[in-house]
């Protein structure tokens, strides 16, 4: 008799772990609490020469094997079927492990791509492309554990999903779907960012699979949104879910205005009751301000852009850039009252270092838009902060007009000898944030009882010590130009707790100065003052 209902309970386990499932609840229902604050990481890039472990150990850096780093706290990898198929999924563990090694926590990793022989061959847009989606995409996600694992082997993606997770979930906390799939890269007459109802626009209708980089209905990144959401959430369910790091509020709408229905997104009870927001935690976006429209304002009189060029105006667009997505989840629902509300991550954002076109562009200017980013993130509860990029993706020379390969903590690495790396102005504004900033968090209440005076930033941190500190600048105003002042009135109890003022250069000279005057004098450069 023991030994039948051994054998019953096996067959019962057994079921339980291999039926078709259908998850509990959704991000309608609940969007676990995640207690990152503003860590600060990087995108990788691809630097030949350099394996990806040699890359983080100069993100991060290693004292025990003298490798001088950044210090950044998390780093934001990714993870390709067309790659792991190719070469096996274990082929990345070491590598991530030693992410983990280095002290690096909560990994974001982007996935997707499919290999060619998982890829979608049908032809959504005539005489460009084929679907860049998997293939088999409406197959049903879950099986009776055939081939020993939980899906459905014949939904590519699911199969996907579910061996990267089960291998590299103990490394990564926040999977995001795609990297981009919003990409409008042949959306020739501006329809993902013109104004609802305008002809064609995303607000309206659905995005044409010619303009953008999927290559196919919206729905059916609905679809890949609802697949590794079910797959990730029963693999590992302290993971969380992030949209792609998108770029344009209109496609947000259009994800959560459908459906992952092959029949126009609609609403159909049985085999799809619920609309995009339902499958991801993490509103994940990208912000370049000197491209998105942030930095200048046409005037008609007379006609011409009127350009308001400053780290500054900079640090407003990237978070102008997040209320805009902010708006499209509230308006349906995603407040934390309907239903509740996304985590808050950037995954890509950057100004360059040097001018290219009629761009924002200087050492200064990044520096100090850097410098600013981190504490105004820490403020505004973004959860994870990633750079573009790790290295530069060229040197600087004269006929250069690409300013995306002028971001980066580094000088490229290209043709670099191995950790013979040198920080950026800008690196080292962002390493300095790494340090000073650890572990912190904005106080409201602190910063509310700081004067207030026009032109000036003035934000109050605490650590995981209880000590306070405080980050102040003059906010930069006149266009292309860094030069800001102001005088701001030293608090006695900053003298009483013996703060010291650290400068933006402190990752590499480790220096600090007492304050020993009424009057600190403020420039467009943040300076921090806390306890030595």
């Amino acid at each position: 008799m023991l030994i039948m209902k051994n054998l019953f309970l096996f067959l019962v386990i057994s079921f339980l772990n291999f039926a078709p499932t259908i998850i509990a609840q959704t991000a309608n229902d609940h969007v676990p609490p995640y207690d990152g604050t503003a860590y600060l990481g990087t995108n990788m890039g691809y630097f030949p020469g350099w394996t990806d472990e040699q890359l983080a150990d100069v993100a991060m850096g290693d004292a025990s094997r003298n490798i001088e780093g950044a210090g950044m706290e998390t780093m934001r990898p990714a993870l390709y079927d067309h790659f792991l198929e190719k070469w096996g999924y274990d082929v990345r563990v070491n590598a991530f492990q030693h992410y983990i090694n280095l002290g690096m926590k909560d990994l974001v990793c982007f996935i997707g791509e499919p290999s060619e022989e998982h890829r979608e061959k049908k032809v959504y847009c005539e005489g460009v492309e084929a679907s860049k989606h998997f293939a088999n995409i409406y197959e049903p996600i879950w099986d009776d554990g055939q081939n020993g694992t939980p899906v459905n082997d014949e939904n590519y993606f699911a199969l996907f999903v579910y061996k990267t997770v089960s291998k590299y979930g103990d490394f990564v906390k926040i999977w995001e779907i795609w990297n981009e799939p919003d990409l409008a890269d042949r959306d020739f007459k501006g329809h993902s960012y013109a104004k609802p109802g305008t002809r064609g626009s995303w607000w309206d209708n659905n995005p044409n699979p010619c303009e953008y980089k999927m290559r196919a209905p919206v729905f059916h990144y609905v679809r890949t949104l609802r697949i590794a959401y079910e797959v990730i959430k029963k693999t590992d369910p302290d993971a969380f879910v992030a949209i792609g790091g998108i770029g344009y509020p209109s496609f947000l709408d259009a994800v959560l205005r459908n459906t992952d229905n092959p029949s126009n997104g609609e609403v159909e009870a049985t085999n799809y009751p619920l609309k995009g927001g339902a499958y991801f935690d993490v509103m994940s976006y990208h912000a370049y301000p000197h491209i998105d429209g942030s930095l200048r304002e046409w005037q008609n009189f007379p006609p011409s852009w009127k350009y308001e060029r400053t780290s500054d105006n900079a640090i407003k667009g990237v978070f102008n850039q997040r209320d805009r997505f902010r708006n499209v989840l509230h308006k349906y629902g995603y407040e934390g009252k309907t239903y509740p509300k996304k985590h808050w991550i950037i995954t890509e954002v950057n100004i360059p270092r040097k001018q290219v076109k009629d761009f924002i562009g200087s050492d200064d200017a990044q520096k100090n838009f850097l410098l600013k980013l981190a504490a105004e993130s820490k403020k505004e509860g973004i959860k994870q902060l990633h750079l573009y990029n790790l290295a530069e993706g060229t040197k600087i020379h004269p006929t250069a007009d690409d300013e995306f390969a002028f971001m980066g903590i580094y000088e490229t690495l290209n043709d670099t000898p191995l950790y013979q790396h040198r920080k950026t102005t800008g690196g080292i504004a962002y390493q300095t944030a790494a340090i000073l900033f650890k572990n912190s968090v904005y106080d409201t209440d602190a910063s509310d009882r700081l004067p207030k005076q026009e032109g000036v930033r003035a934000l109050a941190f605490r650590t995981d010590k209880n000590d306070l500190f405080y980050v102040l600048w003059a906010e930069c105003t006149k266009d292309q130009s860094e030069i800001a002042e102001a005088n701001y009135p030293i608090q006695k109890q900053w003298l009483k707790e013996g703060l010291e003022m650290h400068k933006w250069d402190f990752a590499i000279y480790k220096k600090s100065w007492p304050i020993d005057n009424k009057i600190l004098k403020l420039s467009g450069t943040p300076i921090i003052l806390k306890c030595p």
